[in-house]
């Protein structure tokens, strides 16, 4: 029987189907989100005597460029509870005020939170230098007077002289991490806890005093903004896959984001980067592993509703007692990780990819 030509079509599918599937698989590549299943509690404690009113604010997690908030549910807290939102920055807050004659001012949340990865986003052939019309539109982000990462005369020389007549944002940055990674160092090289204030200080970082990660991404943000390079500061908890199932406080890690025009928002972690074997660093410029959770952003709060002191960081969250600061706030979290494996689409260049 002479074969048709649907027949001769049919024949050739098993190659066909077999010359796509290897086509589509040079596209594809493999790569693991992680998803963390995660309950946090605040507690203040140690309130002075007599005291009569309590008010706190407390981190919460949001959608960012690298998560995804699953799930949130609030499992305890008092009556006054609400979820406000800072002016300045646009982020959510937990807020709840008691009596200081009740129970102890007390929140529980618990959250599922999608991370993913992120690595090569700093790729300086597909942007220039930094226009006035984006000057104008980061003017937030390129203050020269910001508490404690003021560009002072001796940082504006410090960048002119590492970056010299370059004007490509992300070079001019790459020379800025690497000079912090260079002249200071996070304690957790030589300790379990820093040496310095940890107030987030350039001038201390620059000075050799401060080794905490506020200290040392406070430099660079300096520097960048010396060079009219907008640049912010995140706030953010590190999961350690060790910690999996304790009940600990995961402390905090900040971290940088600047900007490159056609690039956007860069996120990058000096500490990281000075505490990781020399030949890893370099990972953490344009790159952050999916082991952490961002929850504020800045420095300089104006809180809603407003607290009677102006905070300059909160670490965990900010509470006042009879409208002073009070310190006596306990934060327990207990995490656990499924690491979700996907398939998505490989770049050909180097710009945002995942892993």
């Amino acid at each position: 029987m002479k074969p048709t030509k649907n027949s001769l079509q049919l024949a050739r599918m098993p190659r066909l189907l077999g010359a796509l599937f290897f086509w589509v698989a040079t596209l594809l590549s493999v790569s693991a989100d992680t998803i963390f299943t995660v309950r946090q509690t605040f507690t203040v404690k140690d309130l002075p005597e007599g005291a009569k009113n309590v008010r706190g604010w407390f981190w919460m997690p949001e959608d960012r460029p690298e998560q995804r908030v699953l799930e949130f549910r609030v499992m305890e807290a008092p009556s006054s509870m609400r979820i406000t939102r800072d002016p300045r920055y646009g982020r959510s807050w937990i807020y709840a005020e008691t009596p200081a004659t009740e129970k102890p001012l007390r929140v529980v949340t618990e959250f599922k939170v999608l991370r993913k990865s992120v690595s090569g986003m700093a790729d300086a052939s597909r942007t220039g230098a930094i226009t006035e019309a984006e000057r104008r539109t980061f003017a937030r982000e390129l203050n020269l007077n910001e508490k404690n990462m003021e560009v002072t005369a001796e940082i504006s020389k410090v960048a002119d002289e590492i970056a010299g007549k370059e004007t490509n944002p992300v070079l001019q940055a790459k020379k800025f991490f690497q000079y912090v990674i260079d002249n200071s160092e996070h304690y957790s090289k030589h300790g379990s806890s820093p040496k310095g204030l940890c107030i987030g200080s350039a001038k201390e970082c620059m000075a050799g005093t401060g080794d905490c990660c506020t200290d040392q991404h406070a430099l660079f943000i300096a520097l960048c903004r010396a060079r009219s390079i907008p640049c912010r500061l995140m706030f953010g908890s590190r999961l350690k896959p060790e910690n999996e199932g304790k009940d600990h406080d995961p402390g905090y890690r900040c971290w940088p984001n600047f900007y490159a025009r056609g690039l956007g928002w860069i996120p990058l972690d000096v500490s990281s980067a000075d505490a990781a074997p020399a030949e890893r660093a370099g990972d953490w410029f344009g790159g952050l592993d999916e082991n952490r959770l961002e929850w504020a952003e800045g420095r300089d709060f104006d809180l809603e509703p407003r607290s009677s002191v102006r905070p300059d960081l909160v670490i965990r969250g900010w509470v006042e007692v009879d409208g002073k600061q009070h310190k006596g706030l306990d934060r327990t979290v207990t995490f656990t990780r499924q690491v979700q494996a996907k398939v998505s689409v490989a770049s050909t260049g180097s710009g945002n990819h995942q892993k």
